[in-house]
């Protein structure tokens, strides 16, 4: 009786420090719920910019039956909308599995993802820049108000990217010095 009672105690201490030591792994794990966060609000800007795609085939449309008239500037400008909602989609791709990445893998899969949404903000910018072009050609307010929707979906996806940027910043290897440089410490 007595050695079943010592038996039952030390299991149950085993699975009490086996229990303790997977919760503090498990706690030293990063929090992923504010990136989660921005990775999510990326995915709903990637729909609305669908619908303001959408919206914009369907005013080219109309133009085709009104003479054409503005129909070359507007597909254009939708163009460009697709293109950076397809940024931010690829980025929202990525983004999403995070937390099955290996976590041995995990600080090389944010420095390369942080380049990757430096380059994703950029070219929204440069898209944002290139539909203001288009729309300084366009006079359908109702097509102007799209455009304008889009870009400012497409802003918040930089500030998105932004954020992302930041909150990746600190689980991404730490950059290497240039050569010739000085150590950081001696």
């Amino acid at each position: 009786m007595v050695n079943r009672r010592k038996i039952g105690l030390h299991l149950t201490g085993l699975l009490f420090i086996l229990s303790a030591v997977g919760c503090a792994k498990n706690n030293t794990l990063p929090d992923y719920g504010p990136m989660r966060t921005q990775v999510e609000a990326l995915y709903i800007n990637y729909h609305e910019l669908k619908v303001v795609n959408s919206d914009l085939h369907a005013a080219a449309l109309r133009h085709i039956e009104q003479a054409g008239e503005q129909l070359a500037e507007i597909q254009s400008a939708a163009r460009f909308i697709d293109q950076a909602n397809l940024i931010a989609f690829y980025q929202w791709e990525l983004l999403s599995i995070t937390e099955y990445i290996r976590d041995g893998a995990r600080s090389d899969f944010f420095t390369l993802r942080m380049k990757d949404i430096a380059d994703a903000r950029q070219k929204s910018k440069d898209l944002i820049l290139a539909i203001q072009v288009y729309d300084a050609f366009i006079r359908d307010p109702q097509v102007l108000d799209l455009i304008e929707k889009g870009i400012g979906r497409i802003q918040q996806n930089m500030a998105i990217y932004d954020a992302l940027h930041t909150l990746m910043m600190p689980l991404s290897n730490r950059p290497e010095a240039p050569a010739g440089s000085m150590p950081e410490s001696i």
